[in-house]
């Protein structure tokens, strides 16, 4: 068969060639030359056609590995080596914690299963080969050559794995596996342009990709590139990949080439070293705003003279800069939980360790009674669905659990960095700075927002089933930029990447300033500080570029617009049916006595929900203004700290600087009279540093515009839901009102009745009391025989008594009322149910409700009588007149004109 074609690295085909039998019948090309197009070459020679001997080293078969190792020159085999080597320290790592430890050995025991359930089909497989040789039609294989690869594989396979235990002992330290960025700057003629710079501590690599491992930017030796002073015709630039700021004190100790200080001690300043001054607070102004400019003891620059008349102007040399900026980016939610849960875990952890208690005992026993009852339901509910589905789901293949195992661990060691980076640096002292998502940035007293945090509107955007081009759901993080400037040559910067990402990361933001910076136009770069403006300006624009991203990074400012959008299109709508709902009401009223039945009229169900979303958008955008409010304020600080260090006042506007450079460059122009005084000098800071500053406010002050439209359109959006709401109230009180007064009325008349049944029965009470206690026969009043007064009284008086106390105990009883229930509801019912008395009585007698409405539809059938008188006269005398069209007309105009009905016209006017 054809060998398969090369990779998307490489053009070229291979033609179909006849494979040895230890060789494989697909060769995979994409790790070779260019200039290589024989894959026969390729694969018998490796060593000589490769363009990467590592990736073809690990791309290789275990039993062609070694003779590949002895064929390499010294410098390739010691980059596999190194590559080998780093595999094996991260697997040793990754197995130093208990539960990863566990699922290597779950993995392992897959693996295992899976093997010996191969081996095992594989011998059969191959004897049936060999007894009778049959593949299904359509298949064109060369059988023999299938057996002897099949026989080699069979061969090559061990089911247990014997590789011995690893010689390397774990390396716990944090910043292993991460690497810092480094960047350097040669200067021209026209400003400063890329350049590679060779260090022995760098990985491979060239500008802008060098990078060097953590710990060698950190070491206390004197090949730590931030020890070695920078030739001053060069720029160089170094990042770290999270905010720890026990990195940067390392690393401004070895910039100073000093000893780790103790930087949470107050120390006398003039005992302090210069990197405890470089971080002391107490040097540093205008503090809290978010740019610092150190003030310390450094000599005033004065700027050189024609003329000892005028004293020159004093121009203060460049000073070390802090910035602290805060921007927003983005990460998957899977990882955001799984960065959540080892922060939670560490802090039960160190809750554990503490001796000091923190809860008293009424709270821990109500949380452990709580997560008690929540692990059992979930127990529970767990073992339903195991019985419920027991039948239902097949049985994991050997194979299915290997792969799931694979993928678990893959992910695991994806972020195995990351992770114990957060375990053993979130509670030193300084503790690392950790990514934090919209919410928690902004309600710092919350202790869990992960309800709010997936109640973001990019998750509910990205999640599954609303996302066409991706199945991972998103949240928008809120990072943190810390930049350093610390002489005209050096900048150090921190801040994160996304949580996990040991793959390249297009949207990521060091990954991106890269990709600029490799691109960047010639003279752009004039100091230090345009530096330090492009870095900035990368930061704040994550969301606002609006190039198709290379990821999976979401796009916000267009999935808040389209949020905002459906909220507007469904108020819209909710209007539409709120006046459509009014405009037929109108014409068909109710009938009067019916306002309060339509309880479904005034509902603000939709509404309250599209006003609780539209509240929630809002929220979310009034905190990135905020953000974008704090990077305003941070470059207004740059600018003025940039302009003053060239001699501008604290609040010169732009005008009156461009003012100050126009008179200085008339003085130039006259400086060779000898009676001018020359007031030119060189600035401290380019001009166009200055006018990138500027820009950068412009840009950044655009981005917030945009932010500020949509907050604007998601507050109008709710204040028209808010003023539907108040028409929907204010309808419902007008029904409400129209049935109070309905009730009023017939409260009224059932009160004029009870008045008139009150009046009668005190006037015939008393009447009719007497006339029959004397109508009686009794001895005392007409010598009845019968009975006596007092018998009757007797009797008269104790059955009323009787009467009367059953029934007030069944209209204020509930337990007399419960017995007659069972004594006579019961057996009432089993009688009309099973005689069929209540089935005619449903479907032959009426309730009060259907002879109303019976009633209701005959009397509008007797006022519409004349309508109908009308209606028929006109349906009479339009069939008429259609029958009098269809006659001829001569017999029409005499049968008109013999009726006189001529309106005054003649014969033949009528003709």
């Amino acid at each position: 068969m054809a060998a398969r074609r090369r990779s998307v690295l490489s053009s070229v085909s291979s033609e179909p060639t006849t494979p040895r039998a230890d060789q494989d019948v697909f060769i995979d090309m994409q790790y070779a030359k260019h200039t290589c197009t024989d894959p026969t070459a390729f694969v018998t020679e490796p060593w000589k056609y490769c363009q990467n001997p590592t990736n073809t080293y690990l791309g290789l078969r275990f039993d062609q590995r070694e003779k590949f190792k002895s064929m390499l020159n010294k410098s390739h085999l010691s980059r596999v080596e190194h590559e080998v080597e780093r595999i094996e320290q991260t697997r040793v790592n990754f197995c130093s914690y208990d539960r990863k430890k566990q699922m290597m050995a779950e993995l392992n025991d897959a693996r295992r299963e899976w093997k010996a359930e191969v081996k095992t089909k594989l011998n059969e497989y191959i004897e049936n080969i060999r007894e009778t040789p049959k593949y299904p039609e359509g298949w064109n294989r060369n059988q023999k050559l299938d057996l002897n690869h099949l026989e080699r594989v069979n061969k090559a396979w061990k089911v247990e794995d014997n590789s011995q235990n690893s010689k390397l002992s774990p390396n716990l330290e944090p910043e292993y596996g991460l690497k810092a960025g480094a960047m350097y700057f040669h200067k021209s003629d026209s400003g400063y342009g890329p350049s590679t710079y060779y260090h022995s501590k760098f990985l491979p690599g060239k500008f802008p990709n060098q990078k060097l491992p953590v710990h060698n930017l950190l070491d206390d030796s004197d090949l730590n590139p931030l020890s070695e002073p920078c030739p001053a015709d060069k720029l160089r630039y170094f990042h770290f990949p999270t905010n720890n700021m026990l990195w940067i004190e390392k690393a401004m100790a070895r910039y100073y080439n000093e000893d780790d200080g103790d930087y949470t001690d107050l120390v006398a300043p003039d005992k302090m070293s210069k990197a405890e001054k470089l971080l002391c607070r107490e040097f540093w102004r205008d503090p809290g705003s978010g740019a610092y400019m150190q003030r310390d003891a450094t000599p005033k620059d004065t700027a050189s003279t024609n003329s000892p008349q005028e004293p020159p102007i004093p121009r203060t040399k460049p000073k070390n800069f802090a910035i602290f900026l805060p921007y927003l980016h983005w990460e998957t939610d899977s990882r955001r939980s799984k960065m959540a849960e080892v922060i939670k875990e560490e802090t039960l952890e160190r809750e554990k360790k503490s001796p000091i208690k923190k809860r008293t005992e009424i709270e821990s026993k109500t949380r452990n009674l709580f997560f008690n009852a929540l692990h059992s339901g979930a127990s529970k509910s767990r073992r339903l669905e195991q019985q419920m589905t027991r039948f239902k789901k097949p049985e994991k293949s050997k194979l299915g659990r290997y792969l799931m195992g694979v993928a678990q661990v893959a992910d695991e060691m994806d972020y195995e960095a990351d992770e114990r980076l957060l375990r053993e640096n979130l509670h030193v002292d300084p503790p690392m700075h950790v990514r934090r998502t919209l919410d928690q940035s902004y309600f710092l007293t919350i202790d869990d927002t992960a309800v709010r945090d997936r109640d973001q509107v990019v998750y509910r955007e990205t999640r599954e089933g609303r996302s066409f081009y991706s199945m991972n759901t998103r949240v928008v993080m809120v990072d943190q930029l810390w930049l350093w400037i610390l002489d005209d040559n050096t900048i150090i910067t921190s801040f994160p990447r996304r949580w996990g990402r040991n793959k390249p990361d297009p949207s990521g933001v060091h990954k991106s300033l890269r990709v600029r910076l490799a691109h960047i136009p010639e003279g752009q770069i004039q100091s230090i500080y345009d530096l330090a403006l492009i870095i900035i300006d990368q930061c704040s624009r994550v969301f606002f570029d609006r190039t198709k991203p290379l990821d999976q990074r979401p796009e916000v400012m267009d999935i808040f617009a389209s949020a905002i959008g459906r909220v507007t299109e469904r108020t819209t709508i909710a209007y539409e049916s709120f006046w459509l709902n009014m405009q037929l009401r109108s014409l068909n009223p109710p009938p009067y006595g019916t306002e309060n039945t339509d309880h479904r009229y005034p509902d603000i169900n939709l509404e309250g929900t599209l006003l609780r979303e539209v509240q929630d958008i809002a929220e979310e955008l009034q905190i990135m203004l905020r953000i974008y409010n704090q990077q305003l304020h941070v470059v207004k600080d740059l600018r003025k700290a940039l302009g003053h260090m060239n001699g501008e006042s604290k609040n010169e506007p732009d005008e009156m600087r461009s003012l100050v450079k126009l008179m200085e460059l008339w003085q130039n122009q006259n400086a060779n009279n000898p009676g001018q005084i020359s007031l030119i000098r060189k600035d401290v800071v380019p001009e166009s540093t200055i006018e990138e500053a500027n820009d950068l406010l412009e840009l950044i002050k655009n981005r917030k515009s945009e932010i500020q439209d949509l907050e604007d359109a998601a507050l109008k959006t709710g204040q028209r839901l808010q003023g539907l709401l108040s028409l929907k109230q204010q309808e419902a009180s007008i029904i409400e009102a129209k049935a109070a007064l309905q009730l009023a009325g017939e409260s009224v008349r059932q009160g004029r009745a009870i008045m008139a049944f009150t009046v009668v029965t005190i006037f015939f009470l008393p009447l009719g009391f007497f006339a029959a206690f004397f109508g009686m026969n009794n001895q005392e009043i007409n010598d009845a025989p019968w009975m006596t007064l007092g018998q009757q009284t007797k009797y008269m008086f104790g059955i009323s008594a009787a009467v009367i106390t059953i029934s007030i105990s069944m209209a204020f009883s509930p337990w007399t009322r419960a017995i007659l229930t069972v004594l006579v509801k019961v057996p009432l019912a089993y009688i009309t149910e099973y005689t069929g008395l209540r089935h005619f009585w449903m479907d032959h007698i009426i309730d009060h409700q259907t002879l109303g409405r019976k009633g209701q539809k005959r009397l509008d059938h007797i006022y519409k009588r004349q309508e109908r008188i009308a209606a028929r006269q006109k349906e009479e005398e339009d069939k008429k007149n259609e029958e009098n069209a269809k006659r001829d007309p001569a017999a029409m105009l005499v049968e008109t004109f013999l009726k006189g009905n001529v309106d005054g016209r003649t014969v033949t006017e009528m003709v």
